[in-house]
């Protein structure tokens, strides 16, 4: 008797120190973070140039749309399950997250390389093939994204001529030193040595706490191990309690 009291005495403790432990994290900002409250924070800074959380905003609604269409192939019903898997040594999530960071210091690198050298104009036909690109973007968006733009369409359409204009650089470093246009891409070889020779530091005490998926994004009722709703699992537990009390009683 004794014994379990103390063990009961024991348990309120550990429930009250997790409990403790909870309001302290989440009142010390360790828990995710809304996105939309860190827009004008410094996300990464290049050189002298710092880069915000909203000018990652074209970034993230590229990368989270392109995601979860791939997402709803695997399992429309659940599609967080997709941003879950662990392959190649990583969460589809977290390799999502960094593509997200590279091509924004990418393009905003390359976009300065290119004022620098008076390359940050478009020809008439350049200026076209933005419009269509800037026209493809927002017809492709997702309805969910559309209730959660991180900013306005005017700023996320300057994100994507910034876009336009490094990738017009970075097609003129492919035909001047070669050897193809893939080598000065965010994951190319090339661009890391050009990139090496600037200082980048990204912000990774917000950076970090941001999920992926879920900015710009909504997923609901998922079960983040098997992709079962709740009304799923208490389905699947009373049957395993079935099958158990029926193999006790034939075992009688």
């Amino acid at each position: 008797m004794i014994i379990k009291k103390l063990i009961k005495i024991l348990l309120v403790i550990l429930c009250v120190g997790v409990v403790i432990y909870a309001l302290v994290t989440m009142g010390d900002g360790r828990g995710p973070l809304k996105y939309n409250e860190h827009l004008d924070d410094t996300a990464v800074t290049i050189d002298d140039e710092e880069i915000t959380f909203r000018d990652l905003a074209f970034y993230i609604l590229f990368e989270e749309r392109k995601v979860e269409e791939q997402a709803k192939v695997y399992n429309s019903d659940y599609t967080k399950d997709f941003w879950n898997l662990y392959t190649n040594e990583t969460f589809i999530q977290s390799a999502s997250k960094d593509v997200v960071i590279d091509m924004a210091i990418h393009d905003h690198l390359f976009y300065r390389l290119a004022v620098e050298e008076g390359m940050d104009t478009l020809n008439a036909q350049e200026e076209e093939d933005l419009s269509f690109a800037i026209n493809d973007f927002w017809e492709d968006l997702l309805d969910i994204q559309w209730e959660k733009l991180p900013c306005d369409e005017e700023t996320i359409n300057e994100q994507i001529r910034i876009a336009a204009i490094a990738e017009k650089y970075q097609n003129h470093l492919a035909e001047e030193n070669g050897p193809s246009q893939a080598a000065y891409k965010y994951d190319g070889y090339n661009y890391g040595l050009i990139r090496d020779e600037h200082s980048v530091k990204i912000n990774d005490k917000l950076w970090d706490k941001f999920v992926l998926g879920d900015i710009t994004l909504k997923h609901t009722k998922i079960n983040y191990i098997n992709g079962l709703t709740d009304e799923e699992k208490e389905k699947f537990k009373a049957e395993k309690k079935g099958l158990r009390r029926n193999a006790k009683d034939k075992s009688q």
